[in-house]
């Protein structure tokens, strides 16, 4: 059963972890689905959700262009820091951090939409998630971008589901995700739309792929432990386990 599968799964690696395994809209597994984790590049699902909201009241705030200067550059994951062209539309930036988890398109994006009206937002439409600080750089404060698995899975489940051409750009950014995920690492020809976020803390990953019957969503935030290859064994244990599932047609608890 899975429930008992994913159960063993943590408990032999002994992790710190948060996990929503959902098929359609029946969650079949959920482990400390509110528990608070650094956010990582997942801030990226929090930011795409507001600015999709404010495309459905002014569809043309998409086509608006953002400046890369100097100060706007960091270090971290992403391309356009180091590229020639230094100016993009929203939708190439909100592409970019499906995609590419550019760290310099995301804080774009912040500095564009305010990071203090993304954030209350976020307070309102998806409790659990919060965003403290731009990436790579300190809070003045001490704020940081925090998540749960819960607002996570809330957030997946919306962009894969809605049918507009904003979340469909961002699905399109998700299927074509550069960065190799463990989650997925036993779904070999599915079509998955997949997302990491890690940081020295963290380590989080969430899928979502198509069956015959309905969409699975896989959300897993875990506590970084310095302990690479285990690591990333826990996710490909679970990737295996739920593959498997899907697989043999027995997606039960």
């Amino acid at each position: 059963m899975l429930k008992d599968g994913i159960t063993e799964i943590i408990q032999k690696y002994d992790i710190d972890a948060s996990v929503i395994v959902k098929y359609g809209d029946q969650i079949m597994y959920q482990h400390q689905a509110e528990k608070i984790f650094p956010a990582g590049s997942l801030i990226d699902l929090a930011i795409s959700a507001y600015i999709e909201d404010q495309w459905k009241k002014t569809p043309e705030v998409v086509d608006e262009k953002m400046e890369v200067t100097d100060l706007s550059r960091v270090r971290g994951a992403g391309i356009i820091g180091d590229l020639r062209c230094n100016n993009w539309s929203v939708r190439d930036l909100v592409y970019l951090t499906s995609a590419l988890s550019d760290n310099v398109a995301t804080n774009l994006l912040i500095e564009k939409f305010d990071i203090y009206e993304i954030d209350e937002w976020l307070k309102k439409n998806y409790p659990g998630i919060r965003l403290g600080r731009e990436l790579m750089r300190y809070s003045a404060n001490g704020q940081d971008n925090e998540c749960t698995a819960a607002s996570i899975d809330k957030l997946i489940t919306h962009l894969m589901t809605t049918q507009n051409l904003f979340c469909a750009l961002v699905r399109k950014g998700l299927s074509n995700h550069t960065i190799p995920t463990d989650l997925t690492f036993y779904g070999e020809n599915l079509l998955t739309y997949n997302k990491l976020g890690r940081d020295r803390q963290a380590r989080h990953e969430v899928c979502a792929f198509m069956t015959k019957k309905a969409p699975v969503f896989c959300t897993v935030l875990s506590s970084y432990e310095g302990r690479n290859i285990e690591d990333r064994l826990f996710f490909q244990e679970l990737s295996k386990l739920i593959f498997s599932h899907v697989k043999s047609a027995d997606f039960k608890k």
